[in-house]
């Protein structure tokens, strides 16, 4: 396992917007690794799931910013996790290059 990233809220936001990306996380908890494949693109998103990206890109001043809501491409339902708890994040691109997906 790489060291704990250092990735801030706007970079990690700008990069699921672009596509799909792959977090690697501590579940609060327990503690245990997941990781999740997730997505804030719109084109990746199901219509249902779209009607949420406004609250995402602009969240209100009572939301929790160490908490970061995203698409769960896989269980096709929104999840979160916390900022502090990431452990690895990989792009779209990295993601190409590991051939994890086209």
């Amino acid at each position: 396992m790489p060291p704990k990233l250092k990735i801030n809220r706007p970079d990690l936001i700008e990069s699921l917007s672009k596509g799909i990306c792959k977090v690697v996380f501590r579940k609060v908890t327990n503690g245990q690794f997941r990781s999740m494949y997730c997505t804030l693109n719109e084109k990746n998103l199901t219509k249902d799931a779209r009607r949420y990206l406004p609250k995402i890109f602009k969240p209100s001043q009572e939301d929790d910013v160490d908490i970061v809501p995203v698409f769960d491409i896989i269980k096709n339902d929104w999840r979160s996790f916390r900022l502090r708890t990431v452990e690895y994040f990989y792009t779209t691109e990295e993601l190409i290059k590991r051939k994890e997906i086209k």
